[in-house]
């Protein structure tokens, strides 16, 4: 097994090797190592995780596409002692050369990342005879999701959201030389849901479905379906495709697939493991409640870094005034008083500005084995979200009902009821929840919304939506005539 891990880095390693005349060199050696690999079922499994691996990298998931560059946009932190995310927070994209190395960062190892699943996916249909069991077409659609996932991030960070018949990104199905071509909004959807379609026949006996989120037989492969891109991530994401794209319907429909079974499979947290005497015993993240998260090793050393150790120059923590703003806590205001989010998960400094240190990724020694170590990408709180959104001016009982059923499970003890306040309520609902999670920015994206919740600044596309390129991908660009849709 190690050599075979070993084996899968080192192609991560080869693919990972690009330059700006070339969407991707790709010599001799690598062609065998990736023939090598992929000669047995145990190859596949490895250059699977290899991806997620990527995934976790702090210039992606493990950081920037969470709590770190697209959290900080929206304006939660005081980043007054973190230079780069002060600067992030005053949106100087283009004149900051630290953000601007971020973002460029982003755009090139999701499409790196894309390039070791494209990898996968050339090879596996010709290799179909090495697997045993539903293995073939769990790995397909996990692969076949996570392109998905990562090209929905992009559109979402690159492209236009208030206009889909703009050029947008390059959709890559094919591990390729030349440099992509660059597809409209709309395109880069109809791609999404064709890449989406086909993951969910692929998974349709995935174990998750039949409530098996663990399975420790053989070599363990289909243990913690949470942890990996299953059918109800695959489903939850289609929600959220079809959200950008307005088809409700669609959305709707996802969601509440998943909200039928959400309480067998991903039950809301319980008020006792959420406020456990002992921090090792407090489910920090509300982990039951994951549709997908990742398993990030050194989940520890970041929340260490990023939040916890005070005086750190990099310290990211929350002003008394925005908590008690975002949290309507304080100053006469009751609602958010007992609320989950901010009692447990937050904790104020008790001398000076009593300042907000925010425990979500804390992970404390002898920390309870099913809480360790993981970052939710995807949520059962934003299904009931999307249900809502999609309700509202349609059925505004049943999308107050939505945003209430999460408000009780996070220990907010009185309902909504005035329908003309939905849309605000929903996205207080976002900041909320979401804090240190990045969706914030991409709901607010979604909605052309003039401000982040309490914000100064106005924004839009021009100044903050919309992510700049790098500048190689819009100098070859132009080259591109090759279709690659095939």
């Amino acid at each position: 097994m190690k050599k075979r891990i070993i084996y899968s880095v080192l192609l991560i390693l080869t693919v990972l090797t690009s330059s700006c005349e070339s969407w991707l060199d790709v010599d001799p050696r690598t062609k065998v190592k990736s023939d090598d690999l992929f000669e047995t079922e145990a190859g596949f499994k490895d250059a699977l995780i290899g991806a997620y691996t990527l995934m976790k990298a702090e210039a992606l998931y493990g950081r920037e596409l969470t709590y770190g560059f697209i959290d900080a946009v929206t304006g939660p932190y005081a980043a007054y002692n973190n230079k780069v995310y002060n600067e992030v927070a005053q949106w100087k994209y283009l004149t900051s050369t630290p953000v601007r190395a971020q973002i460029d960062a982003m755009w090139s190892k999701m499409y790196n990342m894309l390039a070791n699943v494209n990898n996968l996916l050339d090879n596996i249909d010709k290799r179909q005879s090495v697997f045993t069991g539903d293995n073939y077409n769990i790995i397909k659609g996990e692969a076949l999701g996570l392109r998905a996932y990562i090209h929905f991030d992009l559109l979402r960070l690159f492209a236009s959201a208030a206009d889909l018949n703009k050029e947008a990104i390059p959709y890559v199905k094919n591990l390729q030389i030349e440099v992509p071509h660059v597809y409209t909004g709309k395109e880069v959807l109809a791609l999404l849901n064709e890449d989406i379609k086909n993951a969910l026949t692929c998974l349709e006996k995935d174990p998750i479905r039949e409530g098996k989120l663990k399975d420790v037989s053989g070599d363990g492969f289909m243990n913690a379906r949470q942890m990996r891109v299953n059918y109800f991530a695959v489903k939850a994401l289609q929600a959220r495709v079809a959200m950008w794209g307005d088809d409700l319907e669609t959305a709707k429909a996802a969601a509440g697939e998943i909200l039928e079974i959400a309480d067998d499979i991903f039950p809301w947290v319980t008020t006792s493991s959420i406020s456990a005497t002992e921090d090792k015993d407090r489910d920090f993240t509300f982990s039951t409640e994951h549709i997908f998260a990742l398993n990030v090793k050194d989940l520890k050393d970041l929340a260490n870094t990023w939040f916890l150790t005070s005086g750190n120059s990099q310290q990211l923590y929350c002003q008394n005034y925005t908590m008690q703003q975002w949290y309507e806590i304080g100053r006469g205001n009751a609602v958010g008083g007992n609320d989950y989010r901010v009692n447990y998960i937050m904790k104020q400094q008790e001398t000076g500005s009593k300042d907000y240190v925010i425990r979500k990724y804390y992970q404390p020694d002898n920390y309870k084995a099913d809480y360790a170590k993981r970052l939710p990408m995807i949520r059962r709180s934003e299904m009931a979200y999307i249900m809502a959104e999609c309700l509202m001016g349609v059925d505004n009982d049943k999308a107050l009902g939505y945003l209430n059923e999460v408000r009780r499970h996070r220990g907010i003890d009185s309902d909504l009821t005035d329908a003309s306040k939905l849309r605000d309520e929903l996205t207080k609902e976002y900041a909320k929840e979401f804090l240190a999670e990045g969706q914030l920015f991409y709901y607010c994206k979604r909605n052309e919304l003039a401000k982040f919740p309490y914000g100064y600044q106005s924004a839009t596309e021009d100044n903050v939506y919309v992510l700049p390129k790098p500048d190689n991908e819009i100098e070859f660009g132009d080259y591109y005539t090759t279709d690659n849709t095939k």
